[in-house]
């Protein structure tokens, strides 16, 4: 398996900014303007919560799962389970992530 940065699979315009990090959470906002995704990821040892907070797109979970996402969304995505997004709408898709516990290992789903 290879060890991934989530910045790293992140599409061309999409950009992740740390708001908080501490030795056990880290905090982040994910904004993917349309058409940007995060592909489908795992953590092995990391929850990740996402709470939408604008705009519109899909979850992209594992085996082609696909559910619809909008502002006021929140998504809990446990250690291991494979998790992606991807902004089906006009506007920015704004995420909020907390993620805990750090650090955070991130590995891409086939």
């Amino acid at each position: 398996m290879k060890f991934t940065k989530i910045t790293e699979i992140l599409s061309k315009n999409a950009k992740k900014t740390v708001l908080y990090e501490s030795d056990c959470t880290n905090t982040a906002v994910i904004n993917l303007q349309p058409g940007d995704s995060v592909p489908a990821h795992q953590h092995p040892n990391t929850d990740d919560i996402w709470v939408v907070i604008q705009g519109e797109g899909e979850f992209l979970g594992g085996k082609g799962v696909s559910l619809p996402m909008k502002a006021g969304t929140i998504i809990p995505n446990l250690k291991g389970e494979a998790h992606g997004i991807k902004n089906t709408g006009d506007e920015p898709l704004v995420v909020i992530a907390f993620s805990a516990p750090v650090p955070i290992e991130t590995f891409p789903v086939d």
